[in-house]
């Protein structure tokens, strides 16, 4: 979906003055409650891929859900903006923006912020499309406010320039490979992330003697969440072997006895050491990637701040 697609003229016109707020150059818009329900509702790159359990797990149920109900579900999570609410990230927002325009992080023309009751996701923020989805209810302390920002408008520049995110993986140890083709056989336990939902990039490692490349995916360890257990509980990072098809159009599992060759992260330490070692957040190269730029943008010290010099000097060109 095209990040300046997502504003139509009518929900532009229902806009006032203190839902639109100039940003390094481009405009953060507090979306309406209409715009933020089109948004969390859209067929985008998320929202289909996401599998059975994963989609009952989010709604609390054991009884199959279609995506047209999980749809609707997301949706119903838009709450309005309260004047305590905007304020307090207008104010996060600002206080990153001096970095955001040192860094040259090129945003779309426009990024909305949606407020959210956080029921579809854990009461966690995230990112659909040119959109951050904040949540007003969850336990963030003020004080992280900033590195929120900072995080999940990483995923909105990331989303809107692919090419840059491609350099600046490349301080991690990522390359870029054809997108992976998800293994059947891990259809139903797949977790798919709405920051990355897809998989292009890939980080080569020995293991066992070989030179393999490798894919970290998101699984669920199992299909039962017991009562009170929090959905992310069951979250398992699996290093999945890759290799890109004869034409180059996209990548498969290696598979091994009729199943997916996988490594635990623990057990390719090389994989953790390319990482750099300022983030435990190793799902995806993205979600790392955005954990650095947080760094870069609010200024907190990092365990290994020659990778933020290696990554700011990326992110400069």
């Amino acid at each position: 979906m095209a990040a300046g697609g997502l504003l139509s003229s009518c929900a532009q016109e229902r806009l006032t003055d203190d839902a639109v707020l100039p940003y390094a150059g481009q405009r953060l818009l507090f979306a309406s409650v209409a715009e933020g329900r089109r948004v969390l509702s859209a067929d985008d790159d998320w929202l289909p891929v996401t599998g059975g359990f994963q989609r009952r797990a989010m709604m609390g149920t054991t009884q199959p859900v279609t995506l047209a109900q999980f749809r609707q579900w997301n949706a119903a999570a838009v709450q309005p903006w309260t004047a305590a609410q905007r304020e307090r990230w207008r104010a996060a927002a600002l206080s990153i923006e001096a970095r955001v325009r040192e860094l040259r992080l090129p945003l779309p023309p426009q990024t909305l912020l949606v407020a959210s009751n956080g029921q579809e996701s854990a009461r966690m923020p995230y990112t659909r499309a040119n959109a951050i989805v904040i949540t007003g209810a969850g336990p963030l302390a003020r004080p992280a406010d900033a590195w929120v920002m900072a995080h999940e408008l990483w995923h909105v520049v990331s989303r809107h320039a692919p090419t840059l995110a491609d350099r600046v993986y490349r301080e991690i140890g990522f390359e870029p490979v054809p997108e992976l083709v998800q293994p059947l056989a891990w259809d139903e336990i797949r977790i798919a992330n709405p920051d990355a939902p897809g998989n292009r990039h890939a980080i080569r490692a020995e293991v066992d003697g070989r030179s393999v490349l490798l894919t970290p995916l998101l699984v669920a360890a199992r299909t039962v969440l017991q009562p009170s257990e929090p959905f992310a509980a069951l979250f398992e990072v699996r290093l999945v072997e890759v290799q890109a098809d004869a034409d180059g159009r996209r990548s498969r599992p290696v598979m091994h006895d009729g199943a997916p060759r996988w490594h635990r992260v623990d057990r390719v330490p090389a994989f953790l050491e390319r990482l750099g070692g300022n983030t435990p957040y190793v799902i995806h190269p993205e979600e790392s990637m955005a954990d650095n730029v947080a760094f870069l943008l609010t200024g907190r010290p990092a365990r290994n701040a020659e990778l933020l010099k290696r990554i700011e000097a990326a992110l400069r060109g």
